[in-house]
């Protein structure tokens, strides 16, 4: 039996060297790269970017100028003596007559004097307003205090009168006030008429605000007026 040589050429199938050649003529030309598409350039992320603000303001300094210079202790007195005026006020309940208040301001000390005073007593507030520490107009400036004591006003227990606190006084007729409480102009010449107009009223309680060094008109009158038998703060009572 005989056996083939790795040398013995082996039959080659018919159609194969037409095959071979046009592989060969495929793989022999020049390598022509195909043209890649150059990636596009990532999209830019744009951060959110906040609209432009102005620093922020000052707010309830106290300072007084404007409305950024209010500050609500500035429309009453200092905390200590709130509880002080209530316990003057509910002294005042065995007089008879009203509670008169002089400077009505926003109205906030009369409230706190609404929550001591006896049922039947009523309170009169003056005030002009025709001055407040942050520069409202006197349209706002009562707008405020009239907001403020709405519904004691409509309850009967606040009468706001709209008065130069000197007019007043020369056309008050009414009974002898149980309690007065002073706290409008406070220059020497202005806390004293107060005061005196208060004694010849026949006020049983005479009271009132900023007894301190930064109104020395309003200490002078005071002393010379017989002295503050107590003191809260710069609230005062004769």
């Amino acid at each position: 039996m005989s056996t083939s040589t790795i040398d013995e050429k082996l039959p080659v199938p018919r159609g194969t060297t037409r095959i071979a050649r046009k592989v060969w003529r495929e793989v022999s030309r020049p390598f022509r790269p195909r043209p890649q598409r150059l990636a596009a350039p990532p999209e830019e992320t744009l951060l959110p970017t906040e609209p432009a603000t102005e620093p922020a303001q000052p707010y309830l300094t106290g300072s007084g100028v404007g409305v950024a210079g209010f500050h609500p202790q500035q429309a009453t007195v200092e905390a200590e003596g709130i509880p002080f005026i209530q316990g003057l006020v509910r002294e005042s309940r065995k007089y008879s007559g009203p509670i008169v208040e002089v400077g009505t301001l926003l109205g906030i000390t009369t409230t706190n004097i609404a929550l001591a005073k006896a049922a039947d007593q009523k309170i009169i507030t003056v005030d002009l307003y025709c001055w407040n520490p942050w520069g409202f107009t006197p349209e706002v400036h009562e707008a405020l205090a009239a907001q403020m004591l709405h519904y004691l006003v409509e309850s009967g227990q606040v009468e706001r009168v709209k008065m130069d606190k000197n007019e007043f006084f020369a056309s008050y007729q009414g009974a002898a006030p149980a309690m007065v409480f002073l706290d409008a102009v406070h220059d020497y010449e202005e806390t004293m008429k107060d005061i005196q107009w208060a004694r010849s009223a026949g006020t049983h309680i005479i009271a009132g605000h900023d007894y301190c060094d930064e109104f020395p008109g309003v200490k002078q009158a005071v002393d010379e007026s017989g002295g503050p038998r107590e003191l809260a703060g710069t609230v005062w009572v004769l």
